[in-house]
Protein backbone atom coordinates (compact mmCIF):
# COMPACT_ATOMS: atom_id res chain seq x y z
CA UNK A 1 0.00 0.00 0.00
CA UNK A 2 1.26 3.29 -0.88
CA UNK A 3 0.56 6.79 0.79
CA UNK A 4 0.33 9.57 -1.16
CA UNK A 5 -0.53 13.31 -0.44
CA UNK A 6 -1.79 15.95 -3.08
CA UNK A 7 0.32 18.89 -3.60
CA UNK A 8 -1.54 22.12 -4.91
CA UNK A 9 0.87 24.84 -6.30
CA UNK A 10 -0.50 28.57 -5.46
CA UNK A 11 1.93 31.30 -5.59
CA UNK A 12 5.23 29.09 -6.71
CA UNK A 13 4.26 27.14 -3.16
CA UNK A 14 3.98 23.80 -2.65
CA UNK A 15 1.31 23.08 0.03
CA UNK A 16 0.76 19.14 0.74
CA UNK A 17 -2.44 17.82 2.39
CA UNK A 18 -4.44 14.67 1.09
CA UNK A 19 -4.67 11.09 1.78
CA UNK A 20 -5.57 8.16 -1.26
CA UNK A 21 -7.31 11.67 -3.75
CA UNK A 22 -9.41 13.09 -0.27
CA UNK A 23 -8.79 16.26 0.87
CA UNK A 24 -7.24 16.51 4.13
CA UNK A 25 -5.74 20.19 5.84
CA UNK A 26 -3.45 19.62 8.30
CA UNK A 27 -2.19 22.62 9.87
CA UNK A 28 -1.25 23.68 6.26
CA UNK A 29 2.07 22.30 7.32
CA UNK A 30 4.75 21.11 5.00
CA UNK A 31 5.08 24.25 3.36
CA UNK A 32 8.06 25.03 1.17
CA UNK A 33 9.10 26.64 -1.86
CA UNK A 34 9.18 24.93 -5.31
CA UNK A 35 10.77 26.95 -8.33
CA UNK A 36 8.47 26.83 -11.45
CA UNK A 37 9.33 25.78 -15.09
CA UNK A 38 9.81 28.91 -16.95
CA UNK A 39 6.66 30.39 -18.33
CA UNK A 40 3.21 28.29 -17.83
CA UNK A 41 3.24 26.77 -21.14
CA UNK A 42 5.57 23.62 -19.44
CA UNK A 43 3.14 23.34 -17.01
CA UNK A 44 0.50 22.73 -18.62
CA UNK A 45 2.42 20.17 -20.88
CA UNK A 46 3.28 18.28 -18.11
CA UNK A 47 -0.33 17.83 -17.19
CA UNK A 48 -1.09 16.96 -20.55
CA UNK A 49 1.23 14.05 -20.66
CA UNK A 50 0.50 13.00 -17.33
CA UNK A 51 -3.66 12.81 -18.28
CA UNK A 52 -2.11 10.60 -21.46
CA UNK A 53 -0.07 8.07 -19.14
CA UNK A 54 -2.99 7.65 -16.77
CA UNK A 55 -5.08 7.33 -19.47
CA UNK A 56 -7.01 3.65 -19.14
CA UNK A 57 -8.98 3.58 -22.49
CA UNK A 58 -6.19 4.87 -24.70
CA UNK A 59 -2.73 3.23 -22.71
CA UNK A 60 0.43 3.38 -24.07
CA UNK A 61 0.18 6.60 -26.12
CA UNK A 62 2.94 7.05 -28.38
CA UNK A 63 4.85 10.62 -29.25
CA UNK A 64 2.96 11.32 -31.70
CA UNK A 65 -0.89 10.75 -29.80
CA UNK A 66 0.69 12.35 -27.43
CA UNK A 67 1.32 15.54 -29.40
CA UNK A 68 -1.96 15.44 -31.11
CA UNK A 69 -3.76 15.70 -27.83
CA UNK A 70 -1.67 19.07 -26.98
CA UNK A 71 -2.62 20.53 -30.10
CA UNK A 72 -6.44 19.66 -29.30
CA UNK A 73 -5.60 22.13 -26.46
CA UNK A 74 -3.59 24.67 -28.68
CA UNK A 75 -0.39 24.02 -27.68
CA UNK A 76 1.63 22.85 -30.72
CA UNK A 77 5.25 21.23 -30.00
CA UNK A 78 7.07 19.26 -32.48
CA UNK A 79 8.90 15.87 -31.57
CA UNK A 80 11.78 16.71 -29.41
CA UNK A 81 9.71 19.12 -27.34
CA UNK A 82 8.02 16.28 -26.24
CA UNK A 83 10.98 13.66 -25.49
CA UNK A 84 12.47 17.07 -23.04
CA UNK A 85 9.64 17.00 -21.53
CA UNK A 86 9.26 12.89 -20.68
CA UNK A 87 12.98 13.58 -20.03
CA UNK A 88 11.91 16.23 -17.52
CA UNK A 89 9.21 14.38 -15.53
CA UNK A 90 11.90 11.69 -15.31
CA UNK A 91 14.68 13.32 -13.96
CA UNK A 92 14.47 17.40 -13.15
CA UNK A 93 14.54 17.94 -9.56
CA UNK A 94 13.61 21.03 -9.41
CA UNK A 95 9.55 19.33 -10.67
CA UNK A 96 10.23 16.75 -7.97
CA UNK A 97 8.04 14.34 -10.08
CA UNK A 98 10.65 11.47 -10.82
CA UNK A 99 7.83 10.30 -13.08
CA UNK A 100 8.48 6.64 -13.86
CA UNK A 101 8.20 6.77 -17.18
CA UNK A 102 9.41 3.74 -19.87
CA UNK A 103 8.95 3.23 -23.39
CA UNK A 104 6.82 -0.78 -23.73
CA UNK A 105 8.68 -1.78 -27.42
CA UNK A 106 5.63 -4.59 -27.35
CA UNK A 107 2.90 -2.05 -26.95
CA UNK A 108 4.78 0.64 -28.64
CA UNK A 109 4.15 3.49 -26.67
CA UNK A 110 4.82 4.95 -23.08
CA UNK A 111 3.42 4.41 -19.89
CA UNK A 112 4.41 4.89 -15.94
CA UNK A 113 5.81 1.33 -14.37
CA UNK A 114 3.84 2.11 -11.05
CA UNK A 115 -0.06 1.75 -11.95
CA UNK A 116 -0.74 4.34 -9.44
CA UNK A 117 1.55 6.93 -9.95
CA UNK A 118 0.18 10.65 -11.04
CA UNK A 119 2.12 13.61 -11.01
CA UNK A 120 -0.89 15.38 -8.66
CA UNK A 121 -0.69 12.45 -6.69
CA UNK A 122 2.73 12.53 -5.01
CA UNK A 123 4.45 10.16 -2.51
CA UNK A 124 5.39 11.48 0.77
CA UNK A 125 9.41 12.05 0.75
CA UNK A 126 10.88 11.07 3.95
CA UNK A 127 11.29 14.18 5.77
CA UNK A 128 7.47 14.47 5.12
CA UNK A 129 6.91 10.96 6.74
CA UNK A 130 8.33 11.68 9.82
CA UNK A 131 6.21 14.54 10.21
CA UNK A 132 2.93 13.23 9.61
CA UNK A 133 3.90 10.77 12.23
CA UNK A 134 4.84 12.98 14.54
CA UNK A 135 1.68 14.88 13.75
CA UNK A 136 -0.38 11.89 13.97
CA UNK A 137 1.16 11.00 17.54
CA UNK A 138 0.37 13.99 18.98
CA UNK A 139 -3.51 14.21 17.72
CA UNK A 140 -4.47 11.07 19.34
CA UNK A 141 -4.60 12.92 22.29
CA UNK A 142 -7.92 14.73 20.74
CA UNK A 143 -9.96 11.31 20.70
CA UNK A 144 -12.83 11.09 22.88
CA UNK A 145 -14.96 14.05 22.09
CA UNK A 146 -18.10 13.03 19.39
CA UNK A 147 -16.56 16.43 17.40
CA UNK A 148 -13.95 14.91 16.43
CA UNK A 149 -15.32 11.40 15.33
CA UNK A 150 -15.34 12.91 11.92
CA UNK A 151 -11.71 13.02 11.15
CA UNK A 152 -10.71 9.90 14.03
CA UNK A 153 -10.83 7.88 10.66
CA UNK A 154 -8.71 9.80 8.53
CA UNK A 155 -5.62 9.81 11.84
CA UNK A 156 -6.29 5.85 12.05
CA UNK A 157 -5.75 5.46 8.26
CA UNK A 158 -2.53 7.90 8.59
CA UNK A 159 -1.29 6.27 11.77
CA UNK A 160 -1.46 3.08 9.69
CA UNK A 161 -0.01 3.89 6.41
CA UNK A 162 2.12 6.91 7.58
CA UNK A 163 3.56 4.71 10.50
CA UNK A 164 3.98 1.63 8.75
CA UNK A 165 6.00 3.50 5.82
CA UNK A 166 8.12 5.61 8.39
CA UNK A 167 8.98 1.76 9.78
CA UNK A 168 9.54 0.34 6.17
CA UNK A 169 11.80 3.69 5.59
CA UNK A 170 14.15 3.39 9.14
CA UNK A 171 13.86 -0.50 9.00
CA UNK A 172 14.56 -0.22 12.91
CA UNK A 173 12.65 -1.60 16.05
CA UNK A 174 8.78 -0.83 15.68
CA UNK A 175 8.62 1.82 18.49
CA UNK A 176 8.11 5.47 19.08
CA UNK A 177 10.63 7.79 19.39
CA UNK A 178 8.38 10.35 20.69
CA UNK A 179 6.06 9.79 23.92
CA UNK A 180 3.49 12.22 24.03
CA UNK A 181 1.24 12.05 27.44
CA UNK A 182 -1.89 10.04 27.23
CA UNK A 183 -5.31 11.64 27.56
CA UNK A 184 -7.05 9.33 29.88
CA UNK A 185 -10.94 9.47 29.60
CA UNK A 186 -12.95 11.64 31.77
CA UNK A 187 -16.65 11.48 32.06
CA UNK A 188 -18.22 14.56 30.82
CA UNK A 189 -16.41 14.74 27.72
CA UNK A 190 -19.81 12.78 25.90
CA UNK A 191 -21.37 16.58 26.51
CA UNK A 192 -18.43 18.77 24.46
CA UNK A 193 -20.13 17.97 21.29
CA UNK A 194 -23.46 19.56 22.27
CA UNK A 195 -21.75 22.57 24.19
CA UNK A 196 -19.61 23.45 21.07
CA UNK A 197 -22.55 23.54 18.67
CA UNK A 198 -24.41 25.12 21.11
CA UNK A 199 -21.44 27.90 21.32
CA UNK A 200 -20.93 28.25 17.75
CA UNK A 201 -24.54 28.31 16.81
CA UNK A 202 -25.41 30.53 19.79
CA UNK A 203 -27.96 28.17 21.33
CA UNK A 204 -28.95 28.37 24.72
CA UNK A 205 -29.23 24.82 26.89
CA UNK A 206 -30.89 23.45 29.98
CA UNK A 207 -28.52 21.94 31.89
CA UNK A 208 -29.16 19.40 34.73
CA UNK A 209 -25.81 20.18 37.01
CA UNK A 210 -24.80 18.41 40.45
CA UNK A 211 -22.05 19.91 42.24
CA UNK A 212 -20.11 17.32 44.73
CA UNK A 213 -22.31 16.41 47.78
CA UNK A 214 -25.19 19.17 46.47
CA UNK A 215 -28.27 18.25 44.88
CA UNK A 216 -29.09 18.35 41.61
CA UNK A 217 -29.77 22.13 39.97
CA UNK A 218 -31.01 23.26 36.04
CA UNK A 219 -29.50 25.87 34.70
CA UNK A 220 -30.92 27.71 31.47
CA UNK A 221 -27.62 28.54 30.64
CA UNK A 222 -26.25 30.70 26.95
CA UNK A 223 -22.70 29.19 26.51
CA UNK A 224 -20.15 31.45 25.56
CA UNK A 225 -16.61 29.04 25.96
CA UNK A 226 -15.00 26.08 26.60
CA UNK A 227 -11.97 25.69 28.70
CA UNK A 228 -10.02 22.80 29.14
CA UNK A 229 -7.29 22.74 32.28
CA UNK A 230 -5.34 19.08 32.82
CA UNK A 231 -7.37 17.14 30.51
CA UNK A 232 -10.94 18.55 32.26
CA UNK A 233 -13.24 20.67 30.19
CA UNK A 234 -15.25 23.52 31.75
CA UNK A 235 -18.06 25.69 29.53
CA UNK A 236 -18.06 30.07 30.48
CA UNK A 237 -21.83 31.59 29.96
CA UNK A 238 -24.28 32.63 31.31
CA UNK A 239 -26.59 31.24 33.73
CA UNK A 240 -30.30 32.77 33.82
CA UNK A 241 -30.88 31.07 37.46
CA UNK A 242 -27.30 32.38 39.17
CA UNK A 243 -28.24 35.86 37.07
CA UNK A 244 -24.55 36.00 35.98
CA UNK A 245 -21.96 34.09 34.08
CA UNK A 246 -20.57 31.43 35.93
CA UNK A 247 -18.18 27.85 35.53
CA UNK A 248 -19.89 24.50 35.08
CA UNK A 249 -17.76 21.46 34.59
CA UNK A 250 -18.91 19.15 31.90
CA UNK A 251 -18.26 16.11 34.23
CA UNK A 252 -20.66 17.68 36.73
CA UNK A 253 -23.52 17.72 34.15
CA UNK A 254 -26.39 15.15 33.96
CA UNK A 255 -28.07 15.87 31.31
CA UNK A 256 -28.11 18.82 28.32
CA UNK A 257 -30.68 19.46 25.90
CA UNK A 258 -31.37 22.82 23.65
CA UNK A 259 -33.73 25.57 25.00
CA UNK A 260 -36.23 27.58 22.79
CA UNK A 261 -35.53 30.92 24.73
CA UNK A 262 -33.35 34.06 22.81
CA UNK A 263 -29.73 33.86 23.76
CA UNK A 264 -28.01 36.01 25.60
CA UNK A 265 -25.08 37.71 23.95
CA UNK A 266 -21.99 38.11 25.92
CA UNK A 267 -21.42 41.58 26.29
CA UNK A 268 -19.40 42.25 29.88
CA UNK A 269 -16.34 40.39 29.24
CA UNK A 270 -13.39 39.86 27.38
CA UNK A 271 -13.34 36.00 26.32
CA UNK A 272 -9.68 36.28 25.12
CA UNK A 273 -8.43 37.66 28.22
CA UNK A 274 -10.87 36.41 30.82
CA UNK A 275 -8.28 33.31 32.05
CA UNK A 276 -5.19 35.82 31.84
CA UNK A 277 -4.38 36.13 35.00
CA UNK A 278 -5.61 32.81 36.30
CA UNK A 279 -4.04 28.80 36.80
CA UNK A 280 -6.92 27.25 35.97
CA UNK A 281 -10.89 27.96 36.17
CA UNK A 282 -11.66 29.24 39.35
CA UNK A 283 -12.23 33.36 39.40
CA UNK A 284 -11.89 34.33 42.93
CA UNK A 285 -13.48 38.29 44.01
CA UNK A 286 -10.59 40.26 44.76
CA UNK A 287 -9.40 40.68 41.68
CA UNK A 288 -6.02 40.58 40.58
CA UNK A 289 -2.81 40.35 42.94
CA UNK A 290 0.75 40.87 43.41
CA UNK A 291 2.04 36.52 43.92
CA UNK A 292 5.67 37.08 45.17
CA UNK A 293 7.49 33.77 45.87
CA UNK A 294 10.96 32.07 46.70
CA UNK A 295 11.90 29.27 45.20
CA UNK A 296 14.79 27.08 46.05
CA UNK A 297 17.73 27.08 43.96
CA UNK A 298 17.07 23.92 42.12
CA UNK A 299 13.66 24.82 41.69
CA UNK A 300 14.92 28.08 40.47
CA UNK A 301 16.09 26.64 37.47
CA UNK A 302 13.11 24.79 36.40
CA UNK A 303 11.11 27.86 36.67
CA UNK A 304 13.14 29.68 34.43
CA UNK A 305 12.99 27.34 31.82
CA UNK A 306 9.13 26.71 32.00
CA UNK A 307 7.66 29.87 33.41
CA UNK A 308 4.51 28.97 36.12
CA UNK A 309 2.58 31.52 34.75
CA UNK A 310 2.89 33.83 31.49
CA UNK A 311 3.16 36.84 33.37
CA UNK A 312 6.34 35.43 35.71
CA UNK A 313 8.68 37.91 36.45
CA UNK A 314 12.09 37.32 37.95
CA UNK A 315 12.50 39.69 41.22
CA UNK A 316 16.15 38.27 42.40
CA UNK A 317 18.12 35.61 41.48
CA UNK A 318 21.27 34.60 43.37
CA UNK A 319 22.68 31.35 45.64
CA UNK A 320 19.57 32.33 48.32
CA UNK A 321 17.44 31.50 45.82
CA UNK A 322 14.86 32.89 43.10
CA UNK A 323 12.38 35.11 43.58
CA UNK A 324 9.32 35.74 41.64
CA UNK A 325 6.55 37.70 40.94
CA UNK A 326 3.34 36.80 39.29
CA UNK A 327 0.07 38.70 38.25
CA UNK A 328 -2.52 36.37 39.39
CA UNK A 329 -6.07 36.01 41.30
CA UNK A 330 -5.18 33.80 44.24
CA UNK A 331 -7.34 30.92 43.57
CA UNK A 332 -8.14 27.03 44.44
CA UNK A 333 -6.04 25.62 41.31
CA UNK A 334 -2.94 28.44 42.16
CA UNK A 335 -3.02 26.76 46.08
CA UNK A 336 -2.65 23.33 44.89
CA UNK A 337 0.00 24.12 42.52
CA UNK A 338 1.98 25.49 45.34
CA UNK A 339 1.55 22.95 47.47
CA UNK A 340 2.67 20.60 45.04
CA UNK A 341 6.54 21.95 44.89
CA UNK A 342 6.27 21.40 49.18
CA UNK A 343 9.53 22.98 50.60
CA UNK A 344 10.74 24.24 47.47
CA UNK A 345 8.62 27.01 47.23
CA UNK A 346 7.21 29.88 49.97
CA UNK A 347 4.88 32.65 49.09
CA UNK A 348 6.13 35.62 50.39
CA UNK A 349 3.30 37.51 49.07
CA UNK A 350 -0.11 38.13 49.31
CA UNK A 351 -0.38 37.23 53.21
CA UNK A 352 -3.61 35.82 52.83
CA UNK A 353 -2.60 33.34 50.29
CA UNK A 354 0.83 32.73 52.79
CA UNK A 355 -1.92 31.95 55.32
CA UNK A 356 -3.87 29.56 53.37
CA UNK A 357 -1.05 27.40 52.45
CA UNK A 358 -0.14 27.58 56.05
CA UNK A 359 -3.36 26.35 56.94
CA UNK A 360 -3.30 23.77 54.28
CA UNK A 361 0.34 22.58 55.42
CA UNK A 362 -0.54 22.21 59.56
CA UNK A 363 -4.07 20.39 58.48
CA UNK A 364 -1.98 17.60 56.29
CA UNK A 365 0.70 17.75 58.99
CA UNK A 366 -2.10 16.73 61.51
CA UNK A 367 -3.37 13.96 58.83
CA UNK A 368 -0.12 12.40 59.45
CA UNK A 369 0.07 12.83 63.36
CA UNK A 370 -2.02 10.61 64.64
CA UNK A 371 -2.97 6.82 64.28
CA UNK A 372 -6.07 6.52 62.06
CA UNK A 373 -8.51 3.47 60.35
CA UNK A 374 -8.99 5.71 57.30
Amino acid sequence: MKFYTKRTILNDKVYIGSLSGSYLDVYAFSLYTLPMPVGKQPFMRYKIINACLTNKQKPYPSLEEIKSTLATHDIVVDTRSIERDLEAMRHDRRLGYNAPIAFCRRNRGYHYTDADYTIDNLPLTPGEIEAFALIVESLKSFRGAAVFNSVAGIFDKLDKVVMHQARRERRDPQHPVADFEKVPYVKGIEHFDKLYHATTRKQPVLVTYRKFNQPVRDHVFHPYLLKEYRFLWYVLGYSERSKKIIILALDRIETISNKKVPFKDNTGIDLQKYFDHTIGVTLRPGGVKEVQLWCSVSQGHYFKTQPLHPTQQIVRDDEAGLVLSLQLIPNYELLQTLLAFGAEVKVLKPLSLQQEVKEMISRSTKLYSVESDV
